[in-house]
């Protein structure tokens, strides 16, 4: 009898693995409260008020945007060190099928991304980030939710590199997106126009949406369903993409 779905016992195992791996936790966990602290707790305007909150917030949820994203994304090209020790051939002979597996990677980077949430909460609460329980919820909920496309992306990338390499080159290729999504540096005009179409702007403008009603802090509007689309287009994307490159480095083994 095979098994499609989730593994509880192979669940439980990779999140001990994974929580175990210092330089990762360090990397998505520590790195984006850090990030906060020098630019959002620590900058002269960060009680200036943006949307339902303050500056400090607004800085607090890119960086939980990006932390999430971070985890989700690095923890899902784990794949590639598998698939490169032999993992994935000696799951093979267990109940547990691709499908399974995929899903169980899955399960294991979202409780990842939610770390640096759970974190960065802490921080900004104890460092002067302001807004409503509400908002506070609603935008550390949709970091999270939108990281889960981003899982995806990790392990395409991981599939294709198979080998230390992933990680590194995922880093920077999420960094990359960070500054073109409009999630570390505010962007207007022509350039807000751009990051539209780039992975990142639709989950970070999204998980801004309590707090600012979509207008950035440059007063520009950008409609919900511009984020929607967004997130939308790049999950089928990511989504495709990790199924078809999956599928064929599994069957090179």
């Amino acid at each position: 009898m095979t098994t499609t779905f989730i593994s509880p016992t192979y669940l439980i195992t990779d999140v001990r693995r994974v929580l175990r791996n210092r330089r990762a936790m360090i990397f998505t966990v520590v790195v984006p409260a850090m990030l906060y602290l020098v630019f959002g707790a620590t900058q002269g305007d960060r009680n200036d008020s943006v949307g339902h909150g303050n500056v400090a917030f607004y800085v607090l949820v890119g960086m939980a945007v990006y932390g999430a994203i971070l985890a989700a994304a690095t923890n899902a090209a784990s794949v590639s060190l598998e698939q490169q020790n032999g993992w994935t051939r000696t799951l093979r002979m267990t109940p547990l099928r691709p499908r399974g597996y995929v899903a169980t990677k899955v399960v294991v980077a979202m409780t990842m991304a939610a770390l640096p949430l759970a974190v960065l909460a802490v921080v900004g609460a104890l460092t002067g980030a302001t807004a409503s329980a509400a908002v506070w919820i609603g935008c550390l909920t949709l970091s999270w939710i939108g990281s889960s496309v981003f899982a995806a992306l990790g392990l395409t990338i991981g599939s294709v590199l198979r080998s230390d390499g992933a990680m590194q080159a995922l880093g920077g290729v999420l960094a990359l997106l960070a500054f073109a999504g409009n999630v570390f540096v505010p962007l207007k005009g022509t350039m807000l126009t751009v990051s539209e179409f780039t992975p990142m702007f639709g989950v970070a403008t999204l998980a801004r949406y309590p707090l600012t009603g979509g207008a950035t802090v440059y007063g520009e509007a950008v409609p919900l369903i511009v984020c929607v689309v967004n997130i939308l287009v790049w999950g089928t994307i990511f989504a495709a993409a990790a199924g078809f490159f999956y599928s064929r480095s599994t069957a090179r083994q």
